[in-house]
């Protein structure tokens, strides 16, 4: 029996060796060779996973005792009260699809601290080509080569989301979100892989489990925030494993927009921007200038500026309307 046990053992840690993702470090120079980046997810959105029953079955653990079945019972309990839970939550926030949110706040981070030149998250959804690649785990070098031609891009960066959600650890803690991803970015020519890192964030909830529970069933963007909120920091750290830091480019600062009623929401306009210049709207370089107009005058805490100037004054009137479409 106990050698069954071992053998059971040696099998599952081989399993779960298996399943690690293969990290390749990335190299500072090889920022020197990206120019053109597009971020892509796998179509298929996972389900949120929640494990909130840890502190109601402390008690109950307690008084079932050292006895082994009444534990089972318990264990099972919890389990199906999980499931239950985990049902039940992402019921609740069916219409999010966590990837198109990673992406889209990787998108604005790269754009906002590097000279790399993104592709707009909405022009790769419209390409149905590249949609339907974005379905394959496992790439060929075609596939990496069809979307490089495609998207008219040099490097590929795909976020595989392996699991988020809520957990309680315990009695002696309040529930926080995480989230944990599988980053890997690619040559588009060849399919060469350049960096490739697991990624975990975790954000505290800041209240009980039963107050963060009563508070989810009555206000829905509540919990839509606090996945919001693990998002944007998994995304940073992304950013800074690759030597990065968004911190230096504009302001992160909580209740920024609000406190600050005047100033640039660079990560709101800088989507907008880009995405003109994607569908040659504006040219590379009207954009890059306009991208560091953005972020200057967002980083002048003393200056009071409008939204609606924010854009470079080397552009046509025209182009300047569609950027701020209140702009005469």
């Amino acid at each position: 029996m106990l050698i069954k046990y071992f053998v059971c053992l040696l099998m599952c840690l081989l399993m779960f060796a298996g399943c690690q993702t293969t990290k390749v470090a990335y190299k500072k120079e090889y920022s020197r060779y990206v120019n053109n980046l597009a971020i892509l997810h796998y179509p298929e959105s996972p389900q949120m996973k929640v494990n909130i029953r840890n502190d109601e079955m402390f008690i109950s653990s307690l008084v079932a005792g050292p006895a082994i079945l009444p534990q089972l019972m318990m264990l099972l309990a919890k389990s199906s009260a999980n499931e239950e839970d985990s049902v039940a939550f992402n019921e609740i926030i069916f219409d999010l699809n966590i990837g198109d949110v990673l992406c889209e706040k990787l998108n604005t981070k790269f754009q906002l601290c590097s000279y790399f030149h993104v592709v707009p998250q909405k022009s790769i959804v419209k390409d149905q080509a590249v949609w339907k690649l974005l379905e394959k785990k496992d790439k060929e070098v075609k596939d990496y080569s069809q979307i490089g031609v495609r998207l008219g891009i040099d490097t590929i960066l795909e976020a595989d989301v392996l699991s988020f959600g809520i957990k309680d650890p315990g009695i002696f803690s309040d529930p926080y979100v995480f989230m944990e991803i599988d980053v890997k970015m690619t040559t588009a020519a060849e399919g060469t892989v350049i960096w490739r890192d697991t990624v975990e964030a975790r954000t505290e909830i800041g209240v009980s489990t039963l107050d963060f529970v009563d508070m989810v069933y009555t206000d829905t963007e509540y919990l839509r925030k606090k996945l919001e909120e693990v998002t944007d920091a998994v995304s940073e750290l992304c950013i800074e494993k690759m030597g990065f830091d968004t911190n230096y480019t504009y302001l992160l600062e909580e209740d920024y927009i609000e406190k600050s009623k005047h100033k640039i929401n660079v990560a709101e306009k800088l989507p907008e921007l880009n995405l003109l210049r994607y569908e040659n709207l504006i040219t590379k370089a009207e954009y890059d200038e306009a991208k560091s107009n953005l972020i200057e005058k967002a980083k002048d805490r003393n200056a009071v500026v409008s939204v609606d100037t924010a854009t470079d004054k080397t552009l046509s009137v025209d182009t300047a309307a569609r950027i701020n479409p209140e702009v005469k």
